[in-house]
């Protein structure tokens, strides 16, 4: 499969990869999900991503991770990537496929409760300014590097409605570079609210390991959970993480084992 451009973004949305109604009720306090744990050691190329998530009161996979790279810690998920990946270029040639963000459209990922794989963005485009609908080309690295923030939309493939998302670089060496992805207005479902502006929160870095070689790791954390059961929010969010990896790498991902 060819390699298409990430974006430097997750529409990592919190709505169910499939119809989930039920109203969360509302629990008791419990300590924070940011803890101290680092991150694992980048797999080889040609190994799949590790993926790990984290809900209060649920699935936990080990120690809670170190949160650095998210504006705040008071979060219900956490889904924690680690993969690498080979690809030709130079660091501003990944960060260029970051800033691609037209090419979401068409993305496909597994989904957990149609048990198939699935078409995520139905359109996907950047936007001249915050709040705006007008289309303009896709950022390029000089714009990424300047850390602006940067504003782009897409639809998925449940809501089918546009939602604004903001992008910023937040931090840039010779070897690494850092992104910052957050939703800028209410995500919902069927006119539900799913995850509140400002609620998700995605992190993510691209690392030169080698010559051809990149090290990537992505942490998506998201404070409330609106909508639905709280498994079904964890298996949404992860699959869409991982298939945010797979749009860089070209790959397809046999996500079942991280049920």
């Amino acid at each position: 499969m060819p390699r298409r451009p990430l974006l430097a973004w997750l529409a990592a949305s919190a709505g169910g990869l499939g119809p989930v109604l039920a109203s969360r009720s509302a629990t008791a306090a419990t300590p924070p999900l940011c803890g101290a744990a680092p991150p694992p050691a980048y797999p080889p190329a040609d190994k799949p991503p590790l993926v790990q998530s984290w809900l209060q009161d649920g699935h936990q996979d080990g120690p809670t991770p170190d949160c650095r790279g998210l504006r705040d810690r008071d979060f219900e998920l956490l889904v924690r990537l680690t993969g690498s990946y080979a690809a030709p270029g130079d660091l501003d040639a990944q960060l260029a496929r970051c800033g691609a963000v037209s090419l979401l459209k068409g993305a496909t990922y597994w989904s957990f409760s149609d048990r198939k794989r699935l078409v995520l963005f139905q359109d996907a485009y950047a936007v001249d300014a915050a709040g705006s609908l007008r289309p303009r080309a896709d950022f390029s690295a000089a714009e990424l590097r300047s850390g602006a923030e940067l504003h782009y939309v897409h639809s998925d493939n449940r809501s089918g409605k546009l939602t604004p998302y903001s992008l910023r670089l937040v931090q840039a060496t010779p070897d690494l570079f850092q992104l910052s992805v957050e939703n800028t207005s209410d995500m919902r479902y069927m006119g539900m609210l799913l995850v509140a502006s400002h609620e998700m929160q995605w992190s993510f870095n691209i690392a030169r390991l080698g010559p051809g070689r990149w090290g990537y790791r992505s942490l998506l954390g998201i404070r409330n959970l609106h909508l639905g059961r709280a498994e079904q929010h964890r298996l949404s969010n992860l699959a869409r993480c991982v298939a945010m990896f797979d749009l860089l790498t070209g790959r397809q991902t046999e996500i079942e084992q991280y049920r």
